[in-house]
């Protein structure tokens, strides 16, 4: 062979080692993360609806917010949210009101779970990837609480809780579209966090290029 061909795609090989020890690193504990593991979404799904009604849940006179757990027969959903304009209640007591449904897994633990495999895998010293974890989990749950917001803020305009004008109805339904309905948002968010938290600028060009980073 060629040693002036072999040469780069030696060079390349070398290279790809990192990346591909972080693919598998990822691509391991990711699973392990999400894997079905007994009890284990039923454990998130209370911490998650404690974070929630910590920055939500209300009992005022105008709107009312619970958190509780979804056991009705809908499946694939764990967390029940009742939403109630308490301005509006009639003689008899009663109020208009609605339960949100929402699956904590997909909402919540999906994108925590890539985050921190993310992090955990980086090809970085484990000093960096502590303070990563530690600069990183917060923004991903001030994401989580975010999206919980926009969904009870669209849906408080659809009960008439909150008063938009046309433009500000079009900016919560788009919000919850994205955020909450369309979940690509879980996947890409987390990413990019993990990109900001983990790497300077000047990183990198050479890790998406396939270099380790070895500074402290």
């Amino acid at each position: 062979m060629d040693p002036l061909g072999a040469e780069p795609g030696a060079r390349a090989m070398r290279a790809a080692g990192p990346v591909v020890r972080f693919l598998l690193w990822f691509a391991l504990l990711y699973a392990a993360l999400i894997a079905p593991w007994p009890g284990w979404n039923a454990a998130y799904g209370r911490y998650f609806r404690a974070l929630n009604a910590g920055v939500f849940a209300r009992e005022g006179p105008r709107r009312i917010v619970r958190f509780g757990e979804d056991t009705g027969p809908q499946q694939g959903f764990d967390t029940a949210i009742t939403l109630a304009d308490a301005g509006r209640t009639n003689a008899a007591g009663r109020m208009p009101a609605r339960v949100l449904r929402l699956n904590s897994r997909s909402i919540g633990w999906i994108p925590t779970a890539l985050f921190f495999a993310l992090a955990c895998a980086s090809p970085v010293p484990w000093r960096r990837r502590a303070r990563a974890l530690a600069l990183g989990l917060p923004i991903v749950h001030l994401f989580i609480v975010v999206s919980v917001g926009a969904y009870l803020w669209n849906e408080s305009v659809s009960l008439g809780v909150e008063s938009l004008s046309p433009w500000g109805r079009w900016v919560a339904a788009a919000l919850e579209e994205t955020l909450v309905t369309q979940l690509g948002v879980s996947f890409v968010a987390p990413a990019l966090i993990w990109l900001a938290v983990t790497f300077r600028m000047s990183e990198l060009g050479g890790f998406l290029s396939g270099g380790a980073v070895s500074d402290p």
